[in-house]
């Protein structure tokens, strides 16, 4: 049975879901750009990547010098090219990748249509070694060259959750993605609450991703988080407790968090039953 919206796109339109992916695509290149260059201004970035000296008015969302392509990339309403991703990396003495940012397979889980399983598996195939080692036997393809693809338990699950890194969250989201496509509630809810209780601690991790980060929150919220399962039973996953999660690790970066996805197997049977 097909995993319903809590609250589905008005008529099936996808379209602004799709602009606002793009709005954070954009804001994550933005943000490695702020990041490493000290300064959260269009203006003041297209000095010292540009050279381009500023002129105009001192709103910087209506900033009228040079090209205006990194305020445009703030506004979500263009991407990187590559002759811009080769300057910044010349600039920054190779310290940002934009690249990286532009291309992150965490945008490809983003599209209203799952990827094909294949491709999901692809995905999960290209994942570090303490990744793959809870997903493959001894992390690696046989003698073939072929990965072996199961199901991992809830445990392998929090395991790639306790990672707390970006590779983490992506793997997560693509098992969600599987499971949405096998339309198997359980498998879409277990990675989906794992990622949601990984969230923070990504972002925390990653100046680029935590940059205006409520907008690609409201982007996975919108397909992960915001499902109905069957039984009835809906997920609560509130962004307040992604800011709270946020704050605590300001404060400590040892901070424990609390986690729905909980510490072990028991909380995976207790969620299991509910969803069925």
């Amino acid at each position: 049975m097909p995993i319903d919206f809590r609250v589905p796109p008005n008529d099936g339109d996808w379209g602004p879901h799709t602009r606002e992916v793009k709005a954070a695509r954009g804001a994550v290149c933005y943000g490695a750009l702020a990041a490493h260059f000290g300064s959260d201004s269009p203006r003041t970035l297209e000095w010292r990547v540009d050279r381009l000296a500023p002129y105009g008015k001192d709103d910087d969302e209506k900033d009228l010098s040079g090209s205006n392509k990194y305020l445009r990339w703030r506004q979500g309403k263009s991407l990187p090219h590559p002759a811009s991703i080769a300057l910044v990396s010349q600039r920054s003495g190779g310290s940002v990748n934009l690249a990286y940012w532009k291309d992150l397979p965490l945008w490809e889980l983003l599209a209203p249509t799952a990827p094909a399983i294949w491709r999901l598996n692809h995905l999960l195939e290209l994942m570090p070694m303490n990744i793959r080692r809870h997903l493959f036997v001894d992390g690696a393809p046989d003698r073939r060259g072929q990965f072996h693809h199961g199901w991992p338990e809830g445990d392998q699950i929090r395991a790639i959750r306790n990672q707390a890194s970006l590779n983490a969250l992506i793997a997560l989201l693509c098992l969600a993605r599987k499971g949405e496509v096998m339309e198997d509630h359980p498998r879409h809810f277990f990675p989906s609450l794992c990622a949601f209780d990984l969230f923070p601690r990504v972002l925390y991790s990653h100046r680029a991703l935590r940059y205006r980060w409520e907008g690609l929150f409201a982007c996975i919220e919108r397909l992960f988080w915001n499902r109905i399962y069957t039984s009835g039973y809906q997920g609560v996953f509130p962004i307040d407790s992604v800011h709270e999660g946020l704050a605590a690790l300001d404060a400590d970066p040892d901070a424990d968090l609390p986690l729905q996805s909980g510490k072990n197997a028991r909380r995976n049977l207790e969620l299991s039953q509910a969803l069925r």
